[in-house]
């Protein structure tokens, strides 16, 4: 495991802890189900924080760009933003989730590019219009949480939140391969 692994494996590792106790010790299904819900997408934030950074290292070696300067700026920011988010998770589920999805809206808004390093290093613009329907699926998130927290049919909106994240799983996978 490189470097970079580690020291993100070590940044989210007792968030996700203190996520896990949600679950064992929430006093709700919905509760149980929303923070287990927050416990793999912490998992998925940190594999996707390490293929960043080192996507990111990779290109800067092979490519001269100024937006991979601000693309390294943002996603640093947008995983200090998601850890503090995942921490306050840890204590606070919903409001450390309304942090983990305005991190990802602050990067979905603000990243510019994307970065595929297939046999060769490619740097397409991605910019708003692209990214518009995971900037929607965020405010949603975002709405559905607050929804959640005021305590409006909570069961149904994890539901409907375990539905969101199984669907953009599912287009995410079938865009990969």
């Amino acid at each position: 495991m490189s470097a970079i692994a580690w020291i993100i494996f070590l940044l989210f590792f007792p968030a996700s802890l203190g996520i896990l106790r949600q679950i064992i010790a929430g006093n709700e299904l919905s509760h149980q189900l929303l923070a287990l819900g927050l416990l793999l997408f912490s998992l998925e934030q940190a594999r996707m924080a390490v293929v960043d950074l080192q996507q990111v290292g990779e290109a800067k070696k092979q490519v001269q760009d100024s937006r991979l300067d601000s693309f390294y700026t943002i996603t640093v920011s947008t995983i200090i933003i998601e850890i503090l988010g995942f921490y306050t998770a840890a204590v606070w589920l919903g409001w450390g989730i309304i942090l983990v999805l305005l991190s990802q809206v602050w990067f979905n808004l603000f990243a510019g590019i994307q970065i595929q390093l297939s046999p060769e290093i490619v740097i397409q613009s991605c910019g708003i219009p692209q990214r518009s329907l995971v900037l929607i699926g965020d405010v949603l998130g975002l709405i559905l949480i607050a929804l959640w927290m005021m305590r409006i049919a909570p069961l149904e909106i994890v539901l409907g939140l375990w539905a969101m994240a199984i669907v953009y799983g599912g287009v995410k996978y079938i865009y990969s391969e």
